[in-house]
């Protein structure tokens, strides 16, 4: 079986660019060649062209801006006929990932804007033309939902079994350690007057499986760590370790600027490693895939909550994936462990935004 990542993820950003272009370029020579270009309306069967090869481009990383770019021409088949058969489809692709990356209020907004679109394409005289469109672009939506669907499924199902394993393992641990260390302690209390060697018998006894638990909790942490991840099983990293996690991504590549906001104040243990891991993947994912040399981290001490954001202007990041294909789930396991809030996606104009704010009072 072939293990490896999809071909996709194992492009660098320009070489998927350069994919998609190509294709883009290829997909809009053809239809001028084929069919457009015989228009009465050059220019506009032109410009149509045009706008179908930039919503291939646009598909994977702005699904709702490729509708939008397929759909003008597809409006315009009353004019010139050919563009709507350029247009569907790089429209039905738009759709397909519409479905999968939007709310179904949203999805369901966009579908009905295609069908009306495939309602304006009825030439005079020939209203049948509506039903072939209208079934497409269906069918397109329903398929990008279930796929989407299947996806969020399989990612629940594999997190599950992920926090089951866990909690048998720890059971393993703690629960056997736990009641050797108590029934050791209540036999030392019993006898530590009258029997003052067995009571040290029994104090070597839950030093000894102390140590052991330890040593089996540090090799179950041990594996829980990304095998990426070089660093030693000794204390959690905190926030007060950032300066060296900027300085190694900048050794990657990637010139990180800190920002520190307010009053640094004493952190849960929890809360300080849960920032700490964010800020790591989030600028794991700067590195690995959005192409740029510079990011900015922000850690704000405010009253009540501890907000970190990691900002670049790259590319983004292909299918909200976060370092190593753990990141994004991680991460928002962690914020929802301390009753958090999350947001991680795309910015407006360009780039990809972290932003997470951690309670410092765990909520009632």
């Amino acid at each position: 079986m072939d293990n490896r990542a999809p071909l996709v993820t194992r492009l660098g950003p320009g070489q998927v660019l350069a994919v998609e272009s190509g294709l883009a370029a290829a997909y809009g020579g053809a239809a001028w060649v084929l069919f457009t270009h015989k228009s009465p309306h050059p220019v506009l069967a032109l410009l149509g062209t045009a706008l179908v090869a930039v919503a291939i481009v646009l598909t994977r990383r702005h699904p709702l801006w490729a509708f939008v770019s397929a759909w003008v021409p597809l409006v315009l088949m009353p004019i010139e006929t050919s563009l709507g058969f350029v247009a569907v489809i790089p429209l039905c692709f738009a759709l397909f990932r519409v479905a999968g990356g939007f709310g179904r209020l949203s999805s369901v907004a966009v579908l009905v804007v295609a069908e009306l679109g495939a309602v304006v394409t009825a030439l005079p005289g020939k209203p049948g033309a509506v039903v072939p469109f209208a079934m497409m672009f269906a069918a397109a939506w329903v398929i990008g939902h279930v796929v989407a669907q299947q996806r969020r499924h399989s990612q629940e199902l594999v997190l599950q079994q992920e926090r089951m394993r866990i909690a048998r393992e720890l059971h393993d641990i703690v629960a056997h350690s736990m009641s050797v260390i108590t029934v050791q302690a209540g036999y030392g209390h019993l006898v530590i007057d009258e029997q003052p060697a067995e009571a040290r018998a029994a104090l070597a006894a839950i030093e000894l499986t102390g140590r052991q638990t330890l040593a089996e909790l540090r090799q179950l942490l041990g594996v829980l760590r990304s095998e990426h991840d070089g660093a030693a099983l000794g204390p959690a990293p905190g926030l007060d370790q950032l300066d060296q996690l900027i300085e190694h991504t900048g050794r990657a590549g990637v010139e990180v600027r800190l920002t520190v906001k307010g009053q640094p104040v004493d952190l849960p243990a929890g809360v300080e490693l849960s920032a700490y891991r964010i800020v790591q993947e989030a600028l794991t994912n700067v590195v690995k895939h959005a192409a740029t040399g510079t990011a900015e981290a922000l850690v704000d001490y405010r009253q009540a909550e501890l907000a970190v954001t990691v900002v670049d202007r790259g590319v983004g990041c292909p299918d909200g994936v976060l370092g190593n294909g753990h990141g994004l789930v991680g991460i928002r396991e962690r914020v929802a462990l301390y009753g958090g809030s999350l947001r991680a996606g795309p910015l407006p104009d360009r780039g990809f935004e972290v932003s997470a704010r951690l309670p410092l009072r765990r909520p009632v």
